[in-house]
């Protein structure tokens, strides 16, 4: 756990200046710079452009994440895998264009009238595109160099910080929307020209092919999981961006805008989670390498009741201060339910740990994409009955429905199959405690001015909550901390 718990610190660090940042873009000046119009532009571009970067991948990433450890060779440059990579990235990339020329008249067609903006920055898809396919097919790579927090430094916190800029210079009129998209687009770009330049920069990008290694064995289990990845990726990207491409779909980008604001404020949520999945699905495949189950079932407890906890203090700090949030943003007024559904269905997924990277890998993984792929078939369902009922509530209410559904077949799968389970009595003395401390948050009073409460709330808040967990021993890298930090272990000596 040494390296994950260094590399989680690191990479939650990252993506923790993130949401500072991305709070800042997000919350507080992007609403006060653009419509809701521009807002819901900028978030379909990134929802559109995510499908089909993961789709140019054709998979290879789940090829990288589960076969890398049989090519693992510095010497012989990895035996010409990052020549693999590209050539498969590219070849994808190639496929997604021509489908995206062959769908262009009608994505034009159905959003001239209600989605003007889009049509008339649709272009920019196909820059965006090919870089997030390509970071998307090197972080990958990387991460299984044991290096997981270089990716979540460019895409969770430079981005975000090359996005302030861009903001920056709208607000003093330096530049207009359109250069504001066009920068914007160079910025989501950059992390894929950054990271092949590292790669270079250590020797660790080389094209030279090596096809003689790919033995007929090892060329069908990589075939295999790559079909197999194109399910999975493709379903596990969808269940995180068909909601905007349908709230588009069924309304219009100003609707799509507002929720895209309330959906920023309950996704806070998974931060801790996605720094950890980074690191610990290389550290998970070298231990099925060697069958290494107790290994297995440690790393799968520890980051559930430590994920749970996070996540907790989290969800306790976003619906105590609801009012703050509009009194903040008083024209994005009626997302409250918004944050509460997203914010609760990522609890659950994160109270979870890292059930999708055991399951993904291990030999079992087909059976994580049979159940991806039926989920985004019910997500759909989901959505197309509850959207146009509901709007942005529908949808934040299809999500609860999608992600706690695949969360209880992981861990109801993996219990089954492979006797792991991650949670304890441990996990219900937290989830009391957070309703103690909810309880508590709700009894303060409101004050009149808006930081004043923040901080109070907040501060209260984190400390009963951080404090009863301490006292009950919910999480051992807590109570770890906590002594170091007080010097309550050097006492106990």
């Amino acid at each position: 756990m040494g390296v994950i718990k260094r590399q989680t610190i690191r990479g939650s660090v990252y993506s923790y200046l993130g949401v500072v940042v991305g709070f800042f873009t997000t919350a507080l000046i992007m609403p006060k710079l653009m419509s809701q119009e521009q807002i819901g532009l900028i978030n379909v571009l990134i929802a559109v452009s995510a499908l089909y970067a993961q789709f140019s991948t054709l998979g290879f990433t789940n090829v990288t994440a589960r076969l890398f450890s049989y090519f693992r060779d510095k010497d012989k440059n990895h035996n010409g895998f990052v020549f693999l990579s590209v050539a498969v990235g590219m070849i994808g990339f190639t496929i997604a264009l021509i489908s995206f020329f062959i769908l262009k008249p009608y994505i034009v067609e159905s959003n001239l009238e209600k989605s003007p903006l889009l049509v008339e920055y649709i272009w920019y898809l196909v820059p965006l595109i090919f870089f997030r396919m390509f970071f998307l097919i090197l972080d990958t790579y990387n991460k299984m160099l044991f290096d997981a927090t270089t990716g979540t430094f460019l895409s969770d916190l430079l981005y975000k910080v090359g996005t302030l800029v861009l903001l920056i210079a709208y607000y003093f009129h330096w530049i207009n929307f359109t250069q504001y998209v066009f920068g914007f687009v160079v910025a989501l770009s950059f992390p894929a020209v950054y990271l092949a330049g590292l790669l270079i920069y250590r020797k660790q990008f080389n094209l030279q092919p090596r096809l003689n290694f790919i033995q007929p064995p090892l060329r069908k289990e990589m075939i295999s999981l790559a079909l197999y990845g194109i399910v999975g990726g493709l379903s596990s990207v969808a269940l995180l961006n068909i909601d905007t491409i349908l709230i588009n779909e069924y309304y219009n980008l100003s609707l799509t805008g507002v929720y895209a604001i309330s959906f920023f404020f309950g996704s806070i949520i998974l931060i801790p989670n996605r720094a950890l999945s980074k690191i610990s699905s290389t550290i998970i495949a070298d231990a099925w390498k060697d069958n290494d189950l107790e290994t297995i079932d440690d790393i799968y407890y520890k980051s559930s009741i430590n994920q749970l906890f996070s996540g907790l203090l989290l969800f306790l700090l976003l619906v105590c201060n609801l009012h703050n949030i509009f009194k903040l943003l008083p024209q994005y007024s009626g997302g409250e339910w918004v944050i509460i559904l997203i914010s609760l269905s990522n609890l659950i997924v994160v109270s979870t740990g890292v059930s999708v990277q055991i399951i993904g890998t291990s030999h079992k993984y087909k059976v994580q994409t049979y159940s991806l792929g039926l989920l985004v078939v019910l997500t759909v369902i989901f959505y197309m009955i509850f959207i146009p009922l509901w709007g942005m509530i529908g949808a934040a209410l299809g999500s609860l429905f999608s992600m706690s559904l695949a969360s209880a077949l992981r861990v109801f799968y993996l219990n089954w199959n492979m006797k792991l389970f991650p949670y304890r009595f441990t996990h219900i003395k937290c989830v009391a405690i957070g309703i103690i401390v909810f309880a508590f948050g709700k009894i303060i009073p409101v004050f009149p001015n808006f930081w004043f409460d923040l901080i109070i709330r907040s501060s209260a808040i984190s400390v009963v909550f951080i404090g009863l967990s301490y006292l009950f021993h919910i999480s051992a890298d807590l109570n770890l901390i906590v002594d170091k930090f007080t010097g309550i272990r050097k006492i106990k000596k």
